[in-house]
């Protein structure tokens, strides 16, 4: 049986690879999914439909690089360095801490907490044709 810290890396992993639809799969039917300080959503459709419009694994290459993992129960903290990366090479570098429970071997709960200026910022950088690599 996998233990939070293991199912939380295989989601790591999934996105990782590119396999965006698996790591999905990996949340509860009923996640609660916030992307702190955005609006929260319940459901992993919703989650999965939010992934795909970001571009996860489609226009965006995915590189979640964990920095640091601590798990205590059901709960499971991450520190990373979640790095989304363009065909043109561009790309957005977002540090963040993520918070995870874990229940009955799906995500059930996914809290990320980062800087939206800083994430803003590079994102209209990214769309801008005169840039050539953001960091």
């Amino acid at each position: 049986m996998s233990t939070p810290t293991d199912v939380v890396q295989q989601f790591l992993s999934h996105l990782n690879a590119q396999r965006i639809d698996d790591g999905m799969d990996m949340l509860a039917e009923d996640v609660f999914y916030h992307n702190i300080p955005m609006e929260p959503m319940t459901g992993r459709e919703a989650v999965r439909a939010f992934a795909h419009e970001f571009g996860m694994g489609a226009r965006l290459q995915v590189d979640w690089q964990l920095v640091s993992i601590a798990g205590s129960g059901d709960t499971v903290l991450t520190e990373r360095l979640d790095i989304f990366t363009a065909a043109d090479g561009k790309r957005i570098a977002v540090p963040l801490m993520g918070s995870f429970r874990i229940k009955d071997g799906y995500i059930a709960e996914w809290r990320d907490y980062f800087d939206l200026a800083d994430l803003e910022r590079q994102m209209a950088a990214m769309a801008d044709p005169a840039t050539t690599e953001q960091n």
